[in-house]
């Protein structure tokens, strides 16, 4: 690693442009530095009523998530409730070793061998109609971007932390498959984590099977009981199934999807319900 991205600074962006009840708040961030997190103040304006957040690098939309939802994922990492400061982290958190754990932000304005850099980096927020007086400030976490990588190659934009969101309804009772969620593609290169957000009633069991091997099968209180034992600092949330390669702490942990024919989820559900699937994968930019 460069040993400048070591020293971490906060500091505030320019402000956004809109964000009056019912339009979209945007901000243009200044590229050039590593960016590790955001965080997004506001009053005026509740967590429900920012009712989709976008992180998008030149003009692709990387990250998509609702302000209850992220503060939900905050939570599980152990990071405090919102409060009026909606953290965005792309480091991954909780992690033994600080590299891991740094391998996902956001490193703009570094081209890599093909020339591909990030030269363009935004966040969007839609704030509902029925906020009373929107007021928005956003501070970044930054360091020096990378220019090498440890073989002396050309860093470019790295691994990207994608946030893909996703809904299925199963109409009652049972066992329900999901198996054309995104895998092995440039936005879906290894499975970092999936958090299954039940609109009612309960997820009682989940299995994961790549290229028809089961992989992953675990009960409810057996998962949540694993992921408050782990080394990595989780708080498993009421109503949350989740998934986590990353719950004792190692980077590595991720479940790699380049190459699989098949892969996909079966849930046990003791009811009918829609289910929202925010999926984190580790990835790279489009060529």
């Amino acid at each position: 690693m460069n040993q400048r991205a070591l020293h971490r600074r906060w500091l505030p962006m320019p402000g956004n442009e809109g964000g009056s009840p019912g339009t979209t708040a945007l901000w243009k961030l200044p590229v050039g530095n590593r960016f590790h997190s955001l965080s997004l103040a506001y009053t005026g304006v509740t967590l429900a009523e920012m009712t989709e957040i976008r992180i998008k690098l030149n003009g692709l939309v990387i990250q998509r998530f609702s302000g209850t939802e992220r503060d939900l994922l905050n939570q599980f990492l152990g990071l405090k409730a919102a409060g009026g400061i909606l953290r965005i982290p792309f480091d991954r958190i909780g992690l033994k070793n600080r590299d891991q754990e740094e391998l996902t932000a956001i490193n703009t304005n570094v081209a890599d061998a093909q020339g591909n850099k990030i030269s363009a980096f935004t966040v969007e927020v839609d704030v509902d109609a029925g906020a009373t007086a929107p007021a928005f400030e956003l501070d970044a976490e930054q360091s020096d971007s990378i220019e090498l990588n440890l073989d002396g190659s050309k860093a470019g934009p790295g691994l990207i932390p994608y946030l893909i969101k996703g809904n299925r309804s199963p109409s009652g009772s049972g066992e329900f498959e999901i198996g054309d969620f995104n895998y092995g593609r440039s936005d879906s290169l290894s499975l970092n984590r999936i958090t299954f957000l039940p609109s009612a009633n309960n997820i009682e069991q989940v299995e994961v099977m790549a290229n028809n091997e089961r992989i992953f099968k675990r009960k409810a209180a057996i998962n949540t009981r694993i992921q408050e034992d782990g080394d990595a600092g989780r708080v498993p949330q009421s109503g949350a199934w989740v998934i986590d390669t990353t719950e004792n702490g190692y980077g590595a942990a991720t479940i790699p999807l380049v190459g699989l024919s098949d892969f996909r989820y079966r849930l046990w559900v003791d009811g009918a319900m829609t289910i929202t699937a925010l999926q984190e994968y580790n990835g790279v930019l489009p060529r």
